[in-house]
């Protein structure tokens, strides 16, 4: 019988009983056909699971035990797993992960049903976090740079090869770009989909909150992401890339001072290497000073910085070699 989603969970070392978490989560969903949902766990880390049985007790569950030879990152696990799904849809868990409410299969079920050609689906988050002093406090909102709470339809990510990669902390954030750029339509769906806490003994690495604020290893993403998305869509490579060229003349105000130069001078490298297509960054200036004219909007509110950065960045373009 087909499966109208596939739920996909990297191990990454967890035990049977952090894994009992998330899976119960998903066990215990109201509203809603078994027969429709299937389950895949990817033994991916170094250490292997024991007793995989003890997960029958999870009766509604269709569950099918991925155990590579290889030891996988937590991407290579979510690929892994997309190619062995049946589901129309994935959807992506950590093993510090979970479904937050009961109903979560069954409202995204209906957004599908609204929606029926609906490439994305994306809920909201909630995230816990440790003050230091110790006292836990929680996040709520929705992230479009995280694949948490989010259902991809399968035929889409094929279409365009939309592939997990590792890209240090940023392989979350790679892959968002990537669906975000490329799918047609985006569903947002008001629930609080998916859950992430703290553990004392389980690292919070898969799918891992990520530093908001630019970083050398952002960029090298950003590079990747770009040399992939041109292969992809050369067309939305091209506007992406003008759009990202606005965008950091905001962001980088918020890199701390001590990092400033090597964080400007990875960004300055990467439009060196899309100097090719400066001419579309220039035209997307000109094209915003036309039509956006908000107070708080850069090339408004601080004329003369903006452009000088624009001026800035166009020497560099000019300079590749």
């Amino acid at each position: 019988m087909a499966k109208r989603i596939s739920i996909i969970i990297a191990v990454n070392d967890a035990r049977e009983a952090d894994l009992a978490i998330p899976l119960s989560s998903i066990n215990n969903q109201l509203g809603i056909d078994f027969r429709d949902v299937e389950v895949i766990l990817v033994d991916n880390g170094q250490y292997r699971l024991q007793d995989v049985n003890q997960f029958r007790l999870f009766k509604n569950l269709d569950i099918h035990y991925e155990n590579p030879q290889n030891v996988l990152s937590w991407e290579e696990a979510f690929q892994h797993g997309v190619e062995s799904a049946t589901g129309d849809y994935v959807m992506f868990m950590g093993p510090d992960g979970l479904l937050n409410q009961t109903s979560v299969i069954q409202t995204f079920g209906a957004s599908v049903q609204g929606n029926p050609d609906a490439d994305v689906l994306t809920g909201l988050v909630l995230e816990q976090d440790m003050t230091p002093t110790r006292t836990s406090q929680y996040k709520v909102g929705r992230d479009f740079m995280t694949a948490r709470g989010r259902w991809f339809r399968r035929s889409f990510l094929t279409q365009y090869s939309v592939r997990w990669q590792k890209v240090g902390n940023y392989s979350d954030e790679f892959y968002s770009r990537l669906v975000n750029c490329l799918s047609r339509t985006d569903v947002e769906v008001n629930e609080i989909a998916y859950a992430q806490f703290m553990s004392r003994d389980l690292r919070s690495d898969v799918m891992a909150p990520m530093p908001q604020v630019a970083s050398v290893e952002q960029i090298t993403m950003l590079s990747k992401f770009f040399e992939t998305l041109k292969q992809i869509d050369p067309m939305t490579y091209i506007d992406e890339f003008a759009r990202e060229c606005v965008r950091y003349y905001t962001q980088s105000k918020q890199v701390p001072e001590a990092d400033r130069d090597r964080v400007d001078q990875a960004f300055w490298l990467l439009v060196q290497d899309n100097a090719d297509i400066w001419q579309n960054v220039q035209a997307l200036v000109d094209h915003l000073k036309l039509t956006d004219q908000s107070p708080e909007a850069p090339w408004i509110k601080e004329q003369g910085l903006f452009d000088g950065y624009i001026q800035a960045l166009q020497k560099v373009a000019a300079t590749r070699s």
